[in-house]
């Protein structure tokens, strides 16, 4: 049987002069008594004040429910009992609402709609952290000027090759191109840390997870990873025995530092994607055809 319960915003407002206010939680009667929800993020009182114990306050809202028991065993009713807690030091609570739950699985629902619509803050969206290293800008710059860099906001089926694909949370693929197969690309650049092996081994690692991730979301089969690696001679000695853990888990190695490899990596990829569309005069545009093109590093 549905039931109709009445509840009020928790509200923290520690200076009255300055009429500032956060709402911290939420309280319901119900035939028990009150029940008290606290918000999970307490931390964003501070933004009122910094002075103030999260702890503390937490001990605060939890208090309402013992006050509030003290005038119920006194035979006070619920909504002269709300507001005779509505307000105790720096709480206050909003005027009553109401809300209809048939079941336990219901209420719950209903309260957790509550902390998302009143109390609780959105939670910021996720952003995508691209890779920084000078590898990773000298492999765009390339496919950029063969015309086969995806544009800002393309997706896989534009057929180019999408920089920084989101695989899983925290799990970023640098580059990915769908084109009958998906071709996944990761790069590890070693050439400017000679002195830290274990970051070296460490970012390989995690490579290698991200190309381990691209074949569960895309298939064994249809997956084809390529891993591309700059370093030095004696760096790459010492990393050699985890290039090759990767290489064994099927991702071919590419070698940045040897001109043939760049070239064969490159125009693999490039002549798999559909070039950008080049603007003629008089407004109309004609596909590209990717020339490999001289490019040097020093």
């Amino acid at each position: 049987m549905a039931h109709c319960y009445k509840f009020a915003i928790v509200r923290l407002a520690p200076d009255d002069a300055r009429d500032e206010r956060i709402n911290i939680g939420a309280v319901i009667l119900t035939e028990h008594g009150l029940d008290v929800r606290i918000s999970k993020r307490l931390e964003k009182a501070r933004a009122l004040s910094a002075a103030l114990d999260t702890g503390m306050l937490r001990e605060l809202i939890e208090n309402l429910k013992h006050l509030d028991e003290r005038f119920r065993t006194s035979g006070v009713e619920g909504d002269a009992r709300l507001k005779m807690i509505s307000r105790i030091g720096p709480l206050s609570l909003s005027n009553a609402g109401t809300f209809v739950a048939e079941d336990m699985n219901a209420y719950e629902d209903r309260v957790t709609s509550l902390f998302k619509a009143m109390v609780d803050p959105e939670p910021a969206p996720l952003r995508i952290r691209e890779k920084r290293s000078r590898l990773f800008t000298q492999v765009k710059t390339l496919f950029r000027q063969e015309r086969v860099l995806a544009n800002k906001g393309e997706a896989l089926d534009s057929h180019r090759i999408v920089p920084s694909y989101e695989l899983a949370e925290g799990l970023v693929a640098d580059l990915v191109l769908r084109n009958g197969a998906m071709h996944v690309v990761e790069t590890i650049d070693a050439s400017g840390y000679e002195d830290s092996l274990h970051r070296a081994i460490s970012n390989i690692g995690i490579a290698a997870l991200v190309l381990e991730r691209a074949r569960m979301e895309f298939g064994d089969k249809q997956t084809k990873a390529r891993l591309v690696y700059n370093a030095s001679a004696s760096l790459e000695k010492i990393a050699l025995p985890s290039l090759k853990v990767a290489e064994r888990q099927g991702a071919i190695l590419t070698n940045w530092a040897s001109a043939d490899e760049r070239g064969q990596f490159v125009h693999a990829l490039a002549s798999l994607a559909t070039p950008v569309e080049r603007k003629r005069r008089g407004g109309s545009t004609r596909f590209a055809a990717p020339q490999i093109s001289a490019f040097r590093f020093q």
